[in-house]
């Protein structure tokens, strides 16, 4: 389906997010005009670091403005992961031309920095400091609580400066997959907080529940969903995340079309575990039993590399907040936060783009099957 073995243009990855929007905007004006069938872009009400515009992309590619079956790619979800993804998505582009010339009833959604502020702003949450991943919730409910996380709360944003061999004095009388539970499952009580899901639906959530009312989406027979991020799992390798309910119609698709990649969080199996707000969860809504929703979560480094990161920078953040200072992107901690999330390095993003073509092509074969 897909030409695995073509030449990489590690070119693909931005330098920043004004680089790579530009990027991926050039591919669109590569693709046969005949194969794009919209171009929308939703400009976020704040700039970038540069006062550059910063906005969510969609482009819609087929030969039919409906069709029957429809790939959806999706980068920067969580701001600063958005180097690797949107990579992905202009690496995809041109290896998707055939596939589409020669299957009329196919079509592909790719949604470009879903979350453009924290993309250009190197940061995993939003301007808010609502984390997108956690914001699909029921705000008109009690919201979830929890309570381990609030215990946590003040002795995080007390830190002194950490680094991974002193991050064990946050948590002395637990575990670290405890207390990495505990910090990174959602919480909706601490706005200056890590994992924040918010108070109310954030931009990001109200622009994607704006573009999956699109006709293309009621139309479609078949859906294959892949959110594409960073941070958790082996260097390089990227891990098929199956967050639907064991036995559901999502599960057992997602089994179907990408085998045994597909790990399950409710089984254990995953390097993530099941949380709450998930955009998975809007997305089970959309697909129904039409098809699946998978993350493509590509690993760094380990687990205390990645607390010590999101700690400083969460610290930093506040006390810029509380001083009314623009945010410094070259600060040690917001580079120490792109470093985790985005390591600039040439094996590793040779290993992305090609995980990337692969899985795009499990869901590709799965859904003309």
């Amino acid at each position: 389906m897909l030409k695995l073995m073509s030449e990489q243009d590690l070119g693909c990855f931005g330098a920043h997010y004004g680089d790579a929007r530009q990027r991926f905007l050039a591919g669109q004006q590569h693709m046969a005009p005949t194969l794009v069938h919209a171009q929308q872009s939703f400009p976020h009400p704040l700039p970038g670091p540069q006062q550059e515009p910063l906005a969510c992309d969609v482009l819609q590619l087929g030969q039919r403005a409906t069709p029957q079956q429809l790939l959806v790619l999706i980068s920067g979800t969580h701001g600063v992961e958005g180097f690797a993804g949107s990579a992905i998505q202009c690496d995809c582009l041109p290896l998707l031309e055939p596939a589409l010339q020669a299957n009329a009833s196919l079509g592909v959604v790719v949604i470009h920095a879903l979350n453009p502020w924290g993309f250009a702003w190197l940061r995993r949450y939003d301007h808010e400091g609502i984390d997108l991943n956690r914001n699909f919730v029921d705000f008109a409910a009690s919201l979830p609580a929890n309570p381990d996380y609030d215990r946590l709360h003040a002795r995080l944003l007390a830190a002194d400066t950490l680094t991974p061999d002193t991050l064990p004095q946050l948590y002395p009388d637990m575990e670290l997959a405890t207390f990495t539970d505990a910090v990174t499952g959602g919480q909706y009580q601490h706005r200056d907080g890590l994992f924040y899901g918010g108070s109310a639906p954030s931009w990001s959530r109200t622009i994607l529940e704006e573009i999956t009312v699109a006709p293309v989406f009621a139309s479609a027979e078949r859906i294959a969903v892949i959110d594409l991020h960073t941070g958790l799992g082996p260097y390089g390798y990227g891990e098929v995340i199956n967050d639907h309910s064991v036995h559901s119609d999502g599960f057992n698709q997602a089994l179907a079309w990408y085998g045994d990649n597909a790990q399950s969080t409710e089984l254990g199996e995953s390097v993530s575990s099941r949380k709450q707000g998930l955009l998975d969860y809007h997305w089970h809504d959309v697909i129904q039993a039409r098809g699946c929703f998978v993350t493509l979560e590509f690993g760094s480094f380990d687990r205390r590399r990645l607390l010590t990161a999101l700690i400083n920078e969460q610290v930093l953040h506040n006390r810029l907040s509380q001083s009314e200072r623009v945010r410094d992107i070259d600060h040690e901690a917001v580079q120490a936060l792109k470093r985790f999330f985005y390591p600039e390095e040439h094996s590793w993003q040779q290993q992305v783009l090609f995980r990337g073509r692969q899985v795009t092509d499990l869901a590709l074969r799965g859904l003309l099957a």
